[in-house]
């Protein structure tokens, strides 16, 4: 007896380990750091060199700080589940819902990675993604919490904005060819259908049935458009300021105010005059704003939250 005992009791621990406790067994912890060396991006074989090539960046070039907490990478889709009922406490059937096409997620200062999700992307893809959920990470930091009130289109219009300045700092895409596509990728949508006025979308909610509704160009891609226009007209300085007032309020409009010098109706009216032209072809795709410099990067800067704030989907789920 006291043998069959012993065997269930292994059987049982085995059991444990490798499905009970399948979220520690099948997901890889990374922390986020300071890397000691600038990373060559176009050899990048796993996570790790990936983020340690974006952070590198974003510290260096654009003198953001390194982003709390770490990358925990689920190499089963169960596993991602987990981690989304935990780091971004929600429902299970919610997480078993989105762990079916989303790529990563980012809650509570944890950027989750779901690798099979991941697998189809190349690797220079795969930094481009994890650069703009990375992005989100240095939102939570500025704002010193677990969370952000909105708006939801700077939120995601700035994670893409860095995404692609980073990639092409790494030398894995050219960022006025990336301005051009976009630009042209919206102006494909507006020949179609009006553009959704994306200062509107202030909660994850809104902005989640505008993506639905109007698709990704009209919402991610317009969205860098929006704020590619609101860091040349002001600077990179004053979006990473937007993002520390949250340590103090939550009233994004009077944020809004206190960073760039104007309200949110002002810049909507500016930007609206911009887009009208740049989509008509009056203004060219790569255009240069001659105010105030965006940072003082050597080179010319062209360079999800649901319910209390706790989730930032990744943009390409589709």
């Amino acid at each position: 007896m006291r043998y069959v005992f012993a065997s269930v009791t292994a059987a049982v621990l085995s059991l444990l380990l490798s499905c009970g406790m399948c979220e520690v067994a099948s997901a890889q912890e990374i922390p986020f750091r300071m890397p000691e060396a600038p990373v060559d991006a176009k050899s990048i074989e796993d996570y790790r060199e990936a983020i340690d090539a974006i952070v590198w960046v974003m510290v260096k070039r654009f003198e953001l700080p390194v982003p709390r907490g770490n990358v925990e990478v689920h190499v089963t889709r169960e596993s991602f589940e987990q981690g989304l009922v935990k780091h971004l406490k929600i429902a299970p059937a919610l997480a078993r819902s989105i762990a079916e096409f989303g790529k990563a997620a980012v809650g509570d200062y944890t950027l989750l990675i779901n690798a099979p999700a991941m697998a189809d992307l190349t690797w220079p893809q795969r930094i481009e993604t994890l650069a703009h959920e990375l992005t989100h990470n240095v939102q939570l930091t500025l704002a010193n919490r677990p969370g952000l009130a909105r708006p939801q289109w700077l939120i995601e219009g700035f994670a893409e904005w860095l995404a692609f300045n980073i990639t092409d700092a790494l030398g894995l895409d050219d960022l006025s060819n990336a301005r051009v596509r976009l630009t042209d990728k919206v102006r494909e949508v507006r020949q179609k259908q009006d553009l959704p006025r994306l200062l509107d979308v202030v909660t994850f909610a809104d902005w989640a049935s505008t993506r639905k509704r109007y698709g990704f160009d009209a919402t991610y891609s317009l969205s860098f458009l929006i704020t590619d226009f609101l860091i040349k007209r002001h600077s990179l300085s004053a979006v990473t300021t937007y993002f520390q007032q949250f340590q103090h309020s939550q009233n994004h409009t009077a944020n809004f105010r206190a960073a760039f010098g104007e309200d949110v109706d002002t810049f909507d009216r500016a930007v609206h005059t911009h887009l009208e032209q740049l989509l008509s072809g009056a203004v060219p795709s790569n255009f240069s704003w001659s105010g105030r410099a965006a940072t003082g990067i050597a080179r010319a800067c062209a360079c999800g939250i649901v319910a209390s704030a706790h989730v930032v989907m990744a943009r390409r789920s589709t």
